[in-house]
């Protein structure tokens, strides 16, 4: 997540971002930002990246994944 986070927003900041993806094996795919709470600073995209990687377990079909960023760092 970290990763993410540096490559696209300010890590000192905290965002919460909600996506809309489809679950299938294990993996997330055709995520979509549903809200947002600190929009134009990046937290979208770092959010988008960190569902590329995020394991979702058994699950299948569309599920909202919330992605918080604590700031901070």
């Amino acid at each position: 997540m970290s990763r993410c986070l540096s490559k696209n927003a300010n890590t000192r900041d905290a965002a919460m971002v909600t996506l809309d993806c489809t679950a299938e094996g294990g993996k997330l795919s055709n995520c979509k930002v549903v809200t947002e709470s600190a929009p134009g600073k990046g937290f979208d995209k770092a959010a988008l990246c960190v569902a590329d990687v995020l394991p979702i377990g058994s699950k299948t079909g569309q599920v909202k994944v919330p992605v918080r960023f604590p700031g901070g760092g």
